[in-house]
């Protein structure tokens, strides 16, 4: 479809007419039908959009999540996501183009609800005044997720490098000649967030909608991110603090906390704003995104899994039977060989005990760019971990040796050589080409946090906001401050949540395997680990200026070598291409990324 046609709202009425609008949540209207007393409906078209044909939330899922160094893909695949994945990218991916298209659809949309509310004048109702803010904030959302897809980084000469054509009106033939710069892109994204939170301010005696719609609250956690990615420290401090003070909020705990996909959003406290998915208008099918992180009733691929990295941080704190303790773990499914071939369970089995231990770490393979896992078979005796005599050779001792790590523990081994590996106690899990046909060089760990809403497959609605980020983001401005207790003190909300060890100025003093341990990093840390999979590290990476380390297990080196095992902030790759069709079919020269 041409862009010029998915920019205005003339074809954008026309597709939603052509769409199954008869549905439970979202629904929209006609194009005949268009006027003002027709308003809701075609607020509705906006939320619609968002999911409409996967729309831009399940599209720019992949882009989102799939960089960042929290995931791992178990080989390679044909799917265009493995594209995103490994970094090589695509000119004619669908999932970009629909990416793109999706939300500018959406975007269309928006602009025209918000014409038809100025339209209105002194005539607007009170309940049409939070449309029109609803629209706001969805613009806004629409703009500040394709910048961040198809531009470079804030973080990287805003002010110069181009961003995403900045369309304000309705009308088909309105086209911007140029790109907005990423620094135009995000002062209109805050505008937008601004008037939305002025808008959906409600008078006195009226309710605010569920969680499902847009709010005041979901404007104001939404520009606390944005703010955050332009370091205006105390303005990300103060519309955080305010969600969080708002007191309409709070965080799900024990196994509501650990089944918080099954929860429809109406019904979670912690969730602020969700793109929701509906039991029976939506589909569920394995091709929603939760169909790459599990397998469920034989629907899904289960070929995506937490990396190596993201396994070894998540699990320094252990129970009295040795598994997880982090809360957190169960977002996780160990695909465990006691636990028979056939087992897909969605939440596994905490309370299992089992007898086949291994010790899995990650080395790297010869002089290849390659990583891949190794298991070592474990017995426990008065207390500690012994290798297989026959698993023993090329290592300095007969044990699994530990250290004191982030109030934790950690473990490794130590080569003749000197090399220390670092690695995780746990029982025995499937390789990959034994459970999934995959590759026997890594291993199964399912993730079931995009998926089983309702208990029904991958039914999802995905969050975009929820009070844990508020508590992150006010810790993170604390802590660029030095305001070190203040961030302490928000950081373990959530560590008490998650029942592992709160940090202390005192204990921070050894924490780093015995030596000072930063305050920015710890709370980077507790971000990595409470927000993974919600389409947030990759960003959090770039966003500081850092490099993108992937020197783990998965299939990102095995097509693509060394070239994307590490990724500057400021490479060219760190943001797609604009989609080649829509690109062919601007009548104005965007400037296509490097």
């Amino acid at each position: 479809m041409k862009i010029k046609y998915i920019l205005g709202a003339a074809s954008l009425l026309t597709t939603m007419a052509g769409c199954d609008l008869d549905v439970t949540m979202y629904d929209g209207v006609m194009a005949e039908d268009l006027n003002p007393r027709n308003l809701v409906e075609v607020s509705q078209g906006s939320y619609r959009l968002l999911k409409n044909d996967g729309g831009l939330i399940d599209n720019g899922f992949y882009f989102w999540n799939y960089g960042a160094d929290d995931v791992s893909w178990g080989g390679t695949s044909i799917d265009g996501a493995f594209k995103i994945y490994d970094y090589t990218r695509s000119l004619t991916d669908s999932r970009t183009e629909y990416t793109w298209e999706l939300g500018y659809r959406t975007i269309g949309n928006c602009n025209l609800v918000i014409e038809m509310c100025k339209e209105l004048g002194e005539n607007l109702t009170d309940e049409q005044v939070v449309i029109m803010g609803e629209n706001y904030y969805l613009r806004a959302l629409c703009y500040f997720l394709l910048v961040n897809e198809f531009s470079q980084p804030y973080s990287n000469n805003p002010t110069q490098n181009p961003g995403i054509p900045l369309k304000l009106t309705s009308d088909p033939e309105d086209l911007p000649p140029t790109r907005g710069t990423v620094s135009e892109v995000y002062e209109q994204v805050v505008k937008d967030l601004k008037m939305a939170s002025t808008y959906m301010t409600l008078p006195e005696g009226m309710d605010p909608k569920s969680n499902i719609y847009a709010t005041k609250e979901a404007a104001q956690a939404l520009l606390a991110r944005v703010y955050l990615y332009m370091e205006k420290w105390d303005d990300a401090y103060v519309m955080a603090d305010s969600v969080i003070k708002s007191g309409r909020f709070g965080l799900e705990t024990g196994e509501r906390f650990a089944t918080y996909p099954q929860i429809i959003p109406e019904n979670n406290k912690e969730t602020i704003f969700a793109v929701r998915r509906t039991l029976d208008k939506d589909d569920a099918g394995y091709g929603r995104p939760g169909g790459l992180f599990i397998a469920i009733d034989n629907s899904g691929w289960e070929e995506v899994y937490p990396s190596s990295k993201y396994l070894e941080l998540l699990e320094l704190y252990h129970n009295d039977k040795d598994m997880p303790q982090d809360l957190r773990s169960r977002f996780i499914v160990k695909r465990y060989v006691e636990d028979g071939i056939d087992d897909y369970s969605v939440t596994g089995y905490p309370d299992k005990v089992y007898t086949d231990w291994t010790f899995a770490y990650s080395v790297k393979q010869g002089n290849t760019a390659n990583y891949m896992y190794k298991q070592l078979s474990l017995t426990k005796e008065n207390g500690k971990f012994v290798i297989n005599p026959d698993e023993r050779e090329g290592l300095k001792s007969i044990y699994i040796e530990s250290e004191p790590y982030n109030l934790g523990t950690r473990y490794y081994v130590t080569a003749s050589d000197g090399t220390k590996y670092i690695g995780r106690i746990e029982p025995r899990v499937y390789d990959a080409k034994t459970k999934r046909n995959k590759e026997s060089q890594f291993l199964v760990y399912a993730i079931n946090k995009c998926s089983y809403q309702e208990q029904t497959t991958h039914l999802w609605s995905p969050v975009i906001s929820r009070l844990a980020e508020m508590y992150l983001i006010r810790a993170e401005v604390n802590a660029v401050k030095n305001n070190v207790q203040a961030a302490l003190d928000d950081v373990n909300v959530l560590r008490r949540r998650a029942g592992i060890p709160e940090w202390t100025t005192s204990n921070m003093a050894t924490a780093e395997a015995g030596q000072p341990k930063d305050i920015n990093k710890i709370v980077e840390e507790e971000r990595m680990l409470e927000l993974a999979w919600e389409g947030h590290r990759r960003f959090d990476v770039f966003r500081k200026r850092q490099t993108m380390d992937r020197r783990y297990p998965g299939g990102h080196t095995w097509q693509a070598g060394d070239k994307f095992l590490e990724i500057p902030y400021n490479s060219p790759a760190v943001c797609s291409f604009i989609p080649k069709a829509q690109y062919d079919a601007y009548p104005y020269d965007l400037g296509q990324n490097p």
